[in-house]
């Protein structure tokens, strides 16, 4: 972990905070709204306004959070006011700032972070709006965009200490209202507009004082209409609102699929909304879902019409070639040997095609267990030394975390493991090692590859985990593989809570690196004596 530097200004950015007289006051509705409105926009279930003091980091507003303050010592936002921009960390675990950070690997289990840095009326960085997520995301220039106009509203509500001031924080929040591309509003919880962004005009092509005058279950269709009205008397109650989908009516007669966020203020009886059309994500998953039950059928016509006639073919090819039926011709046995291959790379192919299919469809099976990796990882090189001396390589097995255990499908992970060394032994120079390492990183295993073989091309990069992928059409192809491994072998270690990633360098080999989680045993739990 790295603590935040100081800023060069600390000494009047700590006179600014004081000045605002906002340190250990309650909470006001004026910043609460903000928060309530940056979670439901962004989609994170924790958003914060934040003051950072000389030793602390305290929460003006928050949701999703219970505690009052934190350490700055350990505070994302204590970056965060070091520079004017927004401050983002996709995923805690890949930032050596962060990655061991006790905010990071215990309560709240910080993984995304974005925060835009609150200014005084001088220029000084005193806090900020940040957002926080427990699973690693990125960050549109969209999202960063809203964030940055709710970080001004909220400045304009630190600072907002005169009528002039407070009737430009209230142009800015109509501003922000026109220009977002979201659907915004504000509305009584039995359903009647107060306030809307432009977006609602556009989207639905009514104006402004008629959607002001239509209750909102007017404009819903008939059959979303009982569940809409449960979904507003539930917000009437102060029950927090789940995310809610229905059809709304156009101007024009159409039909418009809106997904909304919202929260609620039981006791203004104000509900603070945001609704996004996905008419258009409804048709495109429609079309997903034919896509996927025409893959699904033309898969089962691969698995039956395919596979059992070849596999057979394969057998009898084997017994031809090892003589069943007397010796045969040299240019006969070529011939049959050529065929045989193709038929053993077909079969691979068809496999690796079903493999995929099952995964993505979510209907492999994966029964995780905590299995001590080092075991594994001597099982996988004996059951490759044989694979190994036919290719002139040795493996050298380096465990470094002895009896370390993770959740995995034993199965599934030695599938991990047979393609990447088949794959390193395939590419190292006759009489070079391949290294096959466990160690700890953190709080995690990583189960290493690692090969001394011509690197991989750097325009291959990006390209390295798709399908069919294979990085020239000359010695690769030459080496054999169906382009479908690496897809595979990430998909299943995801699913094994996992990640898979590379290092590589040209003419200095190829380190594949596969991370999980480590397992610990759960601490025994005292019997109550009675």
């Amino acid at each position: 972990m790295i603590p935040p530097p100081l800023p060069a200004d600390e000494p009047r950015r700590l006179q600014a905070l004081q000045r605002l007289g906002l340190l250990d006051t309650p909470a006001e509705e004026r910043f609460d709204r903000i928060v309530r409105m940056a979670s439901r926009i962004l989609g994170v279930p924790m958003a914060l306004v934040t003051l950072v003091d000389g030793s602390r980091q305290w929460f003006k507003a928050r949701v999703g959070l219970d505690s009052e303050s934190t350490e700055r010592s350990v505070s994302f936002c204590g970056h965060a006011i070091l520079s004017s921009d927004t401050f983002v960390v996709p995923d805690a675990f890949e930032d050596l700032r962060f990655a061991d950070n006790p905010l990071v690997t215990g309560k709240p289990h910080v993984r995304f972070y974005a925060g835009h840095p609150l200014h005084t009326p001088d220029g000084s960085r005193v806090g900020t709006l940040c957002v926080i997520d427990q699973r690693a995301r990125d960050f549109s220039e969209e999202e960063r965009q809203i964030l940055e106009d709710l970080a001004s509203w909220v400045e304009l509500e630190l600072n907002a200490l005169t009528l002039r001031e407070a009737r430009t924080a209230l142009t800015q929040q109509e501003r922000f209202f026109e220009l977002s591309v979201d659907m915004l509003c504000i509305a009584g919880v039995e359903g009647t507009f107060r306030q809307l962004g432009r977006a609602w005009s556009r989207t639905l092509g009514y104006s402004t004082q008629t959607l002001r005058a239509t209750p909102l279950l007017e404009l819903v269709h008939e059959e979303d209409r009982a569940a809409t009205a449960a979904w507003l008397a539930r917000g009437a109650r102060g029950e927090p609102l789940p995310r809610f989908e229905h059809r709304c009516r156009g101007q024009d007669g159409s039909w418009h699929w809106l997904q909304w966020n919202a929260a609620v203020n039981a006791e203004e009886g104000i509900l603070y909304g945001v609704a996004r059309d996905v008419t258009e994500q409804k048709r495109l998953e429609a079309e997903r879902r034919h896509v996927e039950q025409m893959k699904s059928e033309f898969v089962s016509t691969v698995s039956h019409e395919l596979r059992t006639p070849l596999t057979s073919i394969h057998g009898a090819l084997g017994l031809l070639g090892g003589g069943v039926a007397g010796p045969l011709p040299e240019m006969a046995t070529e011939m049959i040997g050529i065929a045989h291959k193709n038929s053993e790379r077909l079969i691979r192919l068809i496999n690796d095609i079903l493999d995929l299919e099952k995964m993505e469809s979510g209907k492999l099976d994966f029964h995780l267990e905590p299995l001590e990796l080092g075991a594994l990882l001597a099982q996988s090189a004996e059951a490759h030394h044989g694979y190994a001396q036919q290719y002139g390589v040795t493996i050298e097995r380096v465990v470094e975390a002895p009896g370390a255990r993770a959740l995995v499908d034993a199965d599934r992970f030695l599938q991990v493991l047979a393609n990447l060394l088949s794959n390193a032994l395939k590419y190292s120079p006759r009489g070079e090692r391949v290294t096959l390492r466990l160690e700890r990183v953190g709080p995690r295993l990583r189960v290493s590859v690692a090969d001394r073989g011509p690197g991989i091309p750097e325009a291959f990069h990006s390209r390295m985990f798709q399908k069919f992928a294979q990085a020239d059409g000359s010695d690769t192809r030459r080496k054999g593989g169906t382009g479908l491994g690496l897809s595979i072998a990430r998909g299943l270690v995801e699913r094994m809570g996992g990640c898979l990633d590379f290092v590589t360098a040209e003419n200095a080999g190829t380190t594949f690196r596969m991370e999980l989680p480590e397992w610990h045993p759960s601490p025994p739990q005292d019997k109550e004596t009675s």
